[in-house]
């Protein structure tokens, strides 16, 4: 089930971005795989700041809830515009921006909703939600090879055709994802740990439910909420670490990446093919992290050793644009892609999997949401840097 939390947690994003090519050629001067990052994560990082300030806005229920269904809502809408809009027109792209924009409210609520909530549980539930947000990727990659194979058709119609089946399907498992949620609010596995550490998921605390009297008698005087700035000093290596791992990947991911060949195979292929290898090897970074026992020094390594990448995979831009070898720089591509994305996966489960150990036992669902807030503070500099990686691989083209 936390697997299943873990794809719906990422599902909206994850949607989007493997469905970027529909959007290129909908509204090309926008640039999607650019600015959609850029303002999903404008209203998110913003929620984040407000949320952690104001911690009684919102239940953790209502967080989870109205994070899926509104991913359901947006994944209908933002095509829906981008279609019956003038194709690349100023209003399509001021509407379709505006809606990725709203939609980085829901995906903060539905994100760190999910972190919050596997942070009251044992280290593997964190390793298992981690690697179920590794899975939404794969999941929405497989979908995509499946409805391109089906079709094999680049026209236009084609193209729409594919994308309402794609959100389709993106869509039912969102829906399945809502009804795990409501079923896991009544067993006794949740309730447990839930009471044990607090947090209440419907009206009363459900401790009793688990069989443990002694939790439901604790529930009743919850532990101070902290600050962020409180959270921040506990864990402020961590929250740095995280911040800088978002950073380098959305530096790279998905601009500098999905605009490479990949051998000789169509654009909708290639931008898949990325995409897919990216996915992949982030979901076995999360997994490996259930397999080694976690420590700073390993997190530190991993995430301050990747930073090479931020040369050697423009770099191979560089080289595919002058003419080398196309199967060499793809090989040399997917190596690069593979080391950010497994980086990228050990990095960030290693995050969250240490950070409950750094407080108190009454704050270990708290700490989440530092983690949480520099993680999304990390995707929004990134997201603004790749304007510069765009940049810089704009003058290999024109030589």
């Amino acid at each position: 089930m936390f697997i299943l939390f873990g794809i719906a947690s990422l599902l909206g994003w994850n949607a989007l971005l493997t469905e970027i090519g529909f959007f290129i050629h909908f509204l090309q001067s926008m640039k999607p795989d650019i600015s959609f990052g850029f303002l999903n994560y404008i209203l998110n990082i913003t929620f984040l700041l407000i949320l952690s300030w104001k911690k009684n806005i919102f239940s953790l229920k209502f967080q989870l809830i109205v994070g899926i269904l509104g991913s359901i809502a947006f994944l209908i809408l933002i095509p829906l515009f981008t279609l019956i809009l003038e194709k690349d027109s100023k209003t399509n792209i001021i509407v379709t921006g505006g809606l990725v924009v709203l939609m980085g409210f829901i995906n903060a609520l539905c994100s760190g909703g999910f972190f919050n909530l596997v942070s009251n549980f044992p280290l593997e539930m964190i390793v298992a939600l981690s690697t179920g947000q590794g899975y939404s990727g794969i999941v929405m990659n497989v979908i995509q090879f499946i409805i391109l194979f089906s079709f094999n058709d680049d026209s236009e119609k084609s193209i729409i055709i594919q994308a309402w089946i794609f959100f389709g399907i993106s869509v039912v498992i969102l829906i399945l994802s809502f009804i795990a949620l409501l079923a896991s609010f009544n067993m006794n596995y949740f309730t447990f740990y839930l009471s044990k550490n607090k947090i209440e998921v419907k009206q009363g605390l459900l401790a009793s439910e688990a069989g443990h009297e002694d939790i439901e008698e604790a529930g009743e005087s919850p532990a101070p909420e902290l600050s962020l700035y409180e959270l921040t000093k506990k864990v402020w290596d961590l929250d740095l670490l995280i911040l800088y791992t978002y950073i380098v990947t959305f530096a790279l991911f998905p601009n500098a990446s999905i605009h490479q060949k990949v051998f000789e195979i169509p654009e909708n292929y290639s931008i898949n093919t990325v995409i897919t290898i990216y996915n992949v090897f982030d979901t076995l970074g999360r997994y490996l992290v259930g397999k080694i026992t976690p420590t700073k020094k390993i997190n530190t390594i991993v995430i301050l050793g990747r930073s090479i990448l931020l040369f050697t995979l423009v770099f191979n831009y560089y080289c595919q644009e002058a003419g080398w070898n196309r199967v060499l720089t793809t090989i040399l591509l997917f190596i690069n892609e593979a080391l950010l994305a497994a980086t990228n996966g050990i990095g960030t489960t290693l995050c969250f999997a240490l950070a409950p150990n750094e407080v108190e036992d009454e704050y270990k669902g708290q700490v989440g949401t530092s983690i949480s807030f520099y993680l999304i503070c990390g995707i929004f500099i990134g997201a603004c840097t790749a304007f510069g990686t765009d940049a810089i691989i704009g003058t290999f083209k024109n030589e």
